[in-house]
């Protein structure tokens, strides 16, 4: 890293963060394709960086194979131009329309630079400079958002991974944390931040689509976060991505989660 590169942007389809500077360290996050970090120090073998997403301001290690250093002026020019956002849960990026060589694959709400467009597909650059093809279905440039039932509805059934953040492996955190951030909702990575990032629901007033449902863990302190869907209904990654039910005469009830709910909450 020369003078100035205090930032990086992050270049490869997924970054693990490790609690540590080690590939045996636990998986505590992960980090997107065209997501922005701050670099905060180096390993001694000069192989990891202790880096802070920019977007939640989350901390770990990461390989630096997966970063490119660059200036707080550089990274925020890459914010204005990457205005693409990946729309389903993965996509592949390929050389040409139609084609079958892979350049990368793009995960949900990873980041890229938007190009020209041809017979329903479209162009981008990732961070690297690479440009490959996508289908025109597959990321969406500028606002809007895909509707939280028919984006629950794709990622049902996903394995859960602790520390994951992509639809090949989710924990309960990052879902709702992505889920939310697709309808324009800014969250922490971890469920006991997001409990106290986010405010009670006035008394009387139901639990509406979007709103946050929290459980306990053993100790007693926050331990798991799902997502309400409206209807006594919430979505939650708990082994997999899957419905579950408020209501004990339900069948979707989790009965492994009775007498844990600590309440709900709005971001």
């Amino acid at each position: 890293m020369t003078r100035g590169q205090t930032h990086a942007v992050v270049a490869l389809a997924v970054l693990d963060m490790r609690r540590r500077p080690d590939h045996r360290s636990e998986l505590t996050s992960q980090l997107l394709m065209g997501e922005t970090v701050r670099l905060l120090a180096r390993s001694r073998d000069g192989h990891w960086w202790r880096a802070e997403n920019a977007a939640d301001g989350y901390k770990g290690y990461v390989r630096g194979w997966g970063l490119l250093p660059a200036s707080r002026a550089r990274v925020e020019r890459w914010l204005e131009l990457a205005r693409a956002r990946v729309v389903t849960p993965s996509v592949r990026a390929v050389t040409s329309p139609g084609g079958d060589a892979q350049v990368v694959p793009l995960h949900w709400n990873a980041r890229v630079i938007p190009r020209r467009s041809r017979a329903g597909w479209r162009e981008v650059e990732m961070p690297s400079g690479a440009r490959g093809w996508v289908p025109g279905s597959g990321v969406r440039v500028g606002g809007g958002s895909v509707a939280l039932e028919d984006r629950v509805r794709g990622l049902l059934g996903t394995p859960y991974l602790w520390g994951g953040r992509t639809a090949l492996g989710l924990d309960c955190s990052a879902l709702t944390q992505q889920l939310l951030f697709e309808q324009g909702i800014s969250l922490p990575r971890d469920a006991a931040h997001q409990f106290r990032a986010t405010r009670a629901i006035p008394p009387g007033e139901a639990p509406r689509a979007g709103d946050l449902i929290f459980f306990a863990d053993r100790s007693g302190r926050v331990g798991h976060v799902g997502l309400h869907l409206g209807g006594g209904y919430f979505v939650q990654a708990r082994g997999c991505v899957k419905l579950s039910a408020v209501h004990r005469h339900n069948p979707l009830y989790d009965k492994e989660l009775g007498g844990t709910l600590l309440g709900s909450r709005r971001a």
